[in-house]
């Protein structure tokens, strides 16, 4: 029969038993080395480890068995602080509680559902679903292997099957922050891309060494957790601890560009200019390079602030074309073979009720232009309906009107202004349509409030004036008694 050693007071114990027979310790973490956790080794009465997965900076991950869930799979993350000490393990636990609450609120199809955290000995652990599949990391390793990479069509798709998750996320406040190929699963049952390391325990550790460090000199810390792998997260994600939905899109630009070329992120950076040279590596669709410049912005500001936006984009795209790869394009070899994308701008082709003009839903709503100005709004806006509000500047019509027509078409423009002027007139880009919009709102605000202005002086100089008047009135009143 195969004995057990305590390590606590040396007892032999036999091999299955959980608790040692001299002590009262338990046995069953005690197959644990300093390293990580051996296949076989229990946790918490409940989990039996499996297999390692992988090991971060500060964390490990298992697979292992749930034994109060009929044997499920789940996956164990196990937090590795580098600092062993109680006050870390302490402030571990006490941000590990913090973080239980938001991961236990995110219910999403490719999000694991977290479970429940526990620490067990010097060992703090989080466990989350077991999601069955291969990283992106490992696909594109696998492509690699046989000549190829992941071509446009798939990396839209992957774009159009990822955003909702991230919109999902970032609408309850959550950024991910360390978004890149390893932490992105394809989905066995359904093929369909898992979001993975919401930060969750890297965050803790990050924030552990934070504290650990403050308590330790007299100076606080400054900025915000610093999280995220270099050449994925953005400059102020990583030196300033800023992340925003638009970071996350910065590191899913990064990732989808290493999928597509092959290349880690190092390599598709000009190191004399520190710009973005990914186009030496894959020519892609005018519609797609665009998106990209886009997504990897240096300022913030110029970045898709939302997923959904960009989602918006991606989903307003006509056709795909097929990517082309050139590791040895240089400026002097012309592209062969390329067909550009069809433009998915289609402003400008239709009257204003043609139904079969997609209007885009980033540009539906009230125009404020177009209700304050409607007579002047519809000239360069070629909507020419507008042009009806100046009857009542005639003698003739306003008979029939009654001065009624400049206030209707007010409303009305006010109501479908954007559509109509986005059928009617060609525009560069919905941004410049909106800047378009936003000028006239602005020019009719002033000119409506200097209008109302002009027109309460005179109220209030006639009722002063009819003041007077009677006043002059009731004192010649008095002189003739």
């Amino acid at each position: 029969m195969n004995l057990v050693s305590c390590t606590s007071c040396g007892q032999e114990n036999p091999g299955g038993a959980r608790f040692c027979s001299g002590c009262g310790v338990s046995l069953l973490t005690q197959n644990a080395n300093h390293n990580g956790l051996t296949p076989g080794t229990w946790l918490r009465d409940r989990y039996i480890i499996r297999r390692p997965l992988g090991q971060g900076g500060f964390s490990r991950t298992y697979s292992a068995e749930d034994t109060g869930r009929f044997n499920e799979l789940v996956t164990l993350k196990e937090l590795t602080p580098t600092n062993q000490g109680t006050y870390a393990l302490q402030k571990a636990e006490e941000l590990f509680q913090r973080e239980a609450a938001m991961l236990h609120k995110l219910q999403h199809p490719q999000i694991p559902r977290f479970w429940e955290f526990f620490r067990q000995e010097k060992r703090l652990f989080l466990v989350q679903d077991y999601i069955e599949g291969k990283t992106y990391h490992s696909l594109l390793e696998e492509r690699i292997a046989q000549g190829q990479t992941f071509s446009e069509a798939e990396i839209i798709k992957l774009l159009q099957q990822l955003l909702p998750v991230l919109s999902y996320l970032h609408s309850l406040g959550v950024i991910h922050r360390d978004i890149s190929p390893d932490n992105i699963i394809c989905r066995n049952q359904d093929k369909l891309p898992v979001l993975i390391d919401l930060g969750g325990v890297t965050q803790i550790s990050q924030k552990v060494a934070t504290a650990v460090a403050s308590s330790q000199n007299s100076t606080p810390s400054i900025g915000g957790t610093r999280l995220g792998k270099i050449g994925y997260a953005p400059d102020e994600q990583l030196r300033l601890g800023i992340a925003a939905p638009h970071s996350d899109l910065y590191a899913l630009g990064v990732t989808a560009l290493v999928l597509m070329t092959g290349k880690p992120p190092q390599q598709l950076i000009d190191l004399e200019t520190m710009q973005w040279d990914w186009e030496t590596y894959v020519r892609l669709s005018p519609f797609l390079t665009g998106i990209f410049k886009r997504m990897l912005a240096t300022q913030p500001v110029e970045r898709f602030q939302s997923a959904d936006e960009l989602l918006q984009q991606l989903e307003t795209r006509s056709s795909v074309a097929p990517t082309q790869l050139h590791p040895r394009f240089t400026q002097n070899d012309p592209p062969a073979n390329y067909t550009p994308a069809t433009p998915t701008n289609n402003s400008g082709s239709g009257n204003i009720f043609d139904a079969s003009v997609t209007v885009p839903k980033e540009i539906q709503g009230w125009n404020w232009g177009a209700f304050f100005l409607p007579g002047f709004w519809c000239i360069p806006n070629r909507v020419w309906i507008g042009l009806l509000a100046w009857t009542d500047f005639s003698l003739i019509t306003v008979l029939f009107t009654f001065g009624m027509t400049w206030p209707i078409m007010a409303v009305i423009l006010g109501v479908k202004g954007n559509e109509w002027a986005w059928k009617s007139r060609r525009w560069q880009s919905v941004k410049d349509f909106k800047r378009h919009q936003r000028m006239w709102a602005i020019a009719g605000f002033f000119i409506a409030a200097a209008i109302l202005l002009i027109a309460s002086l005179v109220v209030l100089g006639i009722l002063a004036l009819g003041v007077s008047s009677m006043g002059g009135m009731g004192g010649m009143g008095g002189s003739g008694d």
